[in-house]
């Protein structure tokens, strides 16, 4: 879909003076279609509309105009399991910086995963830490934007290691997030996460497993922490809303092989994913928001 409009791949493109193409200006948003459910679908709307209200982009559609779009898709691809992209641009402004952008391009597509269900989890990932940091706070770290120069340089960094995810780490050496995922460890029955301040996305599925931990009363801490506080963790896993959550087996020569905490978040997230839309939800629980820092 481009625009509200269903067209072929072909036909899906803009101008070189779009300002998506010039400046990277846009948001997009990545979510998993289960049996016709669009998981978390209302918290990643909220996400995109945060991205373009921040950035001045007018809001392209409504939320039933997406669904609408998303629905269309279903139907003419016959796929009710698969990844949905929604994905806005600044539009063609011409030559220079803008202050505003009116005409936005909007763009929806629905392809299969790329992996059988549950793969990830049961195969795990390697990491590594890179030496591409997470950018400082202070502008779009909190938004799915298209400028994603800084993720693509640290996993060109990992050249062809496709059973690994990059670590990233911050301007003063904390852990951060992975390169394509929220980070999270336990450590004595724990659950430990990067907190939003050291500048990280502010990750859909890194809310909900947070909201989701609250709710099966295991206790969590938002912080800054040092690789070496993460290398004595007794789990480590990643999050994102394609791949779910995957435990981390190998990271600096150390390796896990028992991720019971990470098996019981994978069990509870699994009730979910077939018909809840808003992880507001879940909130009421007792969520922790504890400060904690090594």
């Amino acid at each position: 879909m481009m625009n509200g409009r269903l067209v072929r791949e072909e036909e899906a493109v803009v101008s070189v003076f779009d300002h998506g193409l010039l400046y990277g200006v846009g948001a997009f948003e990545t979510m998993r279609l289960y049996d016709g459910h669009l998981f978390l679908f209302a918290d990643h709307l909220e996400r995109l509309e945060a991205g373009l209200k921040r950035m001045a982009i007018k809001s392209p559609h409504s939320p039933d105009e997406w669904r609408g779009q998303i629905d269309t898709l279903i139907r003419e691809t016959g796929y009710t399991s698969g990844v949905v992209r929604l994905m806005v641009t600044g539009g063609n402004a011409g030559a220079g910086l803008g202050s505003g952008y009116d005409q936005p391009n909007s763009f929806v597509w629905l392809r299969p995963l790329p992996f059988s269900p549950g793969e990830p989890f049961n195969r795990g990932r390697k990491m590594k830490t890179v030496s591409v940091s997470r950018q400082a706070i202070g502008g779009a770290e909190p938004y799915k934007t298209n400028n994603y120069l800084n993720s693509i340089l640290a996993r060109q960094e990992l050249g062809q290691l496709s059973d690994t995810e990059g670590l990233m780490l911050t301007p003063d050496g904390y852990v951060a997030e992975g390169i394509v995922s929220n980070l999270f460890f336990v450590k004595n029955g724990v659950l430990y996460t990067p907190s939003l301040d050291l500048g990280i996305l502010n990750g859909v599925t890194r809310r909900f497993i947070l909201r989701l931990a609250a709710l099966l009363g295991i206790p969590v801490k938002e912080g800054a922490f040092s690789p070496s506080f993460l290398y004595d963790s007794d789990e480590i896993f990643i999050a994102n809303s394609l791949l779910e959550i995957v435990p981390v087996t190998e990271w600096e020569g150390r390796e896990w092989f028992q991720f019971p905490l990470t098996k019981r978040l994978i069990e509870a997230y699994h009730q979910y994913v077939t018909w809840l839309t808003d992880s507001d939800e879940l909130r009421g629980k007792g969520e922790t928001n504890d400060e904690s820092s090594d």
